[in-house]
């Protein structure tokens, strides 16, 4: 793809970018001064441990997370093959020369790829140390970006004079439209909407068709929903299947997602019709700046796919992590209709109160009041008492004083 809009605007505390392809937002970075980047950095760091299983190393360069080094990324040395174990690279203690290839996420450390020793000047200093820092985010940004680009909007003249340097040093083979506009970019381009629809878990893709994303820490999962099936011959599913793929890889890469991802489409009985969705797909995930690798389709009907993880996903970027998941109430008033029971088989029978969070002595004393009376017949008469902060799974059973 090419011919591209980038937007670049900067608030206090952050620099924010979108890639437009006339009006869709494929791209969105955030570059906060809270949480600095070190994608690009040089840093001399010190191996901390080797993890044979991992066939990898942990390396020290000054950040809160130790970064990660594969063997194939520690190779030097021609001699070295590229299947060489990390202990015959590096060892624990060593100081290396690495430069950072991705951002940590999820509390991960930064993946890194080393470097000759002599390719930064590491003189005098004492690992972990920073060789030569990222680059800013406006160089980090254009030299991401500028091969789809033709046109460059400035939210202001700091960013316009940064990024109209850039291009005089850049050898391009295309132009490239500078500009400046006032005001907030990313809402005069509808890139805020874009957001949102990006950080919920459904998009509409049209003609009835849906996509239902959930990312997890292993993966991520993409469910392709219609209602309607028909099409010529019976190839209603893989017209659907084909008419959602330009969606699924522009969501990929505004969402930011890398690691391993399955595609629920919906079921087609001809080869060939897989093999044509298979096609497509990789034909529109081919400029995606992240290496994407279509594997095929599983037994069960998934497409099995991989996108490398260049960074944390937007989602990780946008939202607090979810709540713990907690027992449904009327599964919590069951949990102590249990306890009454088996405590009546330890306890004389007697006159007790049950304790308990006040959703779960509504629920005792309403829906589930004769499974309730029927356990407290075990201990004797057990009465209710609310508890204001208790959570759902915490009750108890104590003698009526």
């Amino acid at each position: 793809m090419s011919d591209a809009t980038l937007l670049i605007e900067r608030f206090p505390g952050e620099t924010r970018a979108a890639l437009l392809y006339g009006k869709q937002v494929w791209q969105v970075d955030h570059f906060r001064d809270s949480d600095p980047a070190v994608l690009g950095g040089v840093y001399l760091g010190r191996v901390r441990r080797l993890d044979p299983a991992m066939n990898a190393a942990f390396v020290d360069i000054g950040q809160a997370a130790d970064g990660f080094l594969r063997a194939r990324d520690a190779v030097i040395s021609e001699t070295a093959g590229r299947r060489a174990r990390i202990g015959d690279l590096v060892h624990e203690g060593q100081a290396i020369t690495v430069r950072v290839a991705a951002e940590g996420f999820a509390g991960k450390g930064p993946r890194l790829a080393r470097l000759p020793d002599d390719e930064a000047d590491s003189a005098g200093q004492q690992a972990p140390a920073c060789l030569q820092p990222p680059p800013d985010p406006v160089d980090r940004i254009l030299a991401a970006c500028i091969g789809e680009v033709s046109h460059i909007i400035c939210g202001d003249g700091l960013i316009e004079t940064a990024a109209e340097r850039w291009l005089e040093d850049a050898d391009l083979d295309h132009d490239v439209v500078l500009e400046r506009e006032t005001g907030s970019l990313f809402e005069s381009y509808a890139v805020e909407d874009a957001i949102a629809t990006a950080l919920a878990p459904r998009v509409a893709v049209g003609k009835g068709a849906e996509l239902v994303f959930d990312l997890t820490e292993t993966l991520c999962a993409i469910d392709v929903n219609s209602a309607r099936h028909e099409g010529k011959a019976g190839r209603g599913p893989r017209d659907v299947n084909l008419a959602v793929v330009p969606e699924i890889a522009r969501q990929l890469r505004l969402r930011a997602i890398g690691g391993a991802i399955v595609i629920d489409a919906l079921k087609m009985a001809r080869g060939d019709d897989k093999k044509q969705v298979l096609t497509t797909l990789r034909r529109h995930l081919k400029d995606d700046p992240a290496t994407c690798h279509v594997l095929g389709i599983s037994n069960l009907g998934l497409i099995e796919m991989t996108r490398t993880r260049l960074g944390p996903s937007l989602a990780e970027r946008m939202l607090a992590p979810a709540a713990a998941p907690q027992l449904r109430a009327d599964a919590a008033a069951y949990g102590a209709i249990r306890a009454l029971a088996v405590d009546g088989q330890r306890r004389p029978a007697g006159l007790y109160v049950l304790r308990a969070a006040p959703e779960l002595v509504e629920i005792l004393s309403g829906t589930l009041n004769d499974a309730f009376t029927e356990g407290a017949l075990r201990v004797g008469q057990v009465s209710l008492e609310a508890q204001p902060g208790w959570p759902r799974d915490k009750w108890e059973v104590a003698p009526q004083k």
